[in-house]
């Protein structure tokens, strides 16, 4: 027996071993598949609008090319948000690098982020549902060489904030504050399972 009955085939927008292994705890048959969009080139006025704006053409972009017109299709986005004195923010994705990431865990070091996931549902005839979950989470004052430690040993320069949840980073960490921790580890699978409840009920 499923959670849900599904409509229509379910397509997960990303290349996320993480996302996959996410989704595949609600026991629901879906594909993934990588989306054509290029998260660099879309930009707005504010990081979490430019988290939000990345989930949502993710999943449109897929659902415009051929195949994917009567999918249901989810797209996701994440990113950290670091507030500076003067009220300023910054979005901070992945390193890319163990380098970069060792120099980005430093630069959350001692301070309190945003980590904030978009998420969002497309469906045909151009319906979308969006979510959003955010994390507060708060960084104890670290060295440089347990920063090292912690990336070399969890290979986390393809994680924003260079850190996994589900690793060592709670060495580095005095407090996590989340309506959804699921979201942490790039899905926020409270916020979905409402989505998909929500398109199956037609509202």
């Amino acid at each position: 027996m499923s959670l849900i009955d599904l409509p229509a085939p379910l397509i997960l927008a990303s290349a996320s071993a993480y996302r996959h292994a996410q989704l595949a705890r609600f026991g629901l048959p879906f594909t993934a598949v990588a989306s054509p969009v290029v998260e660099d080139t879309i930009v707005a006025d504010t990081p979490r609008e430019t988290i939000a704006l990345r989930a949502a053409f993710k999943a449109c972009a897929l659902q415009e090319l051929d195949g994917y017109e009567e999918a249901w299709i989810i797209g996701a986005d994440q990113g950290v948000v670091l507030t500076a004195a003067d009220g300023s923010a910054e979005l901070i994705g992945k390193p890319g690098t163990p380098d970069a990431a060792v120099a980005q865990l430093m630069q959350l070091s001692g301070r309190s982020h945003e980590l904030f996931t978009a998420l969002a549902l497309a469906m045909p005839g151009g319906r979308l549902l969006e979510a959003a979950a955010v994390v507060r989470i708060t960084m104890r004052a670290f060295s440089v060489s347990e920063a090292e430690a912690v990336v070399m040993q969890d290979e986390t320069w393809d994680c924003a904030g260079a850190y996994k949840i589900e690793r060592a980073a709670p060495w580095l960490m005095t407090r996590v504050q989340a309506d959804d921790p699921t979201s942490i580890e790039g899905l926020p699978m409270i916020a979905l399972g409402e989505l998909l409840r929500q398109a199956w009920a037609g509202g």
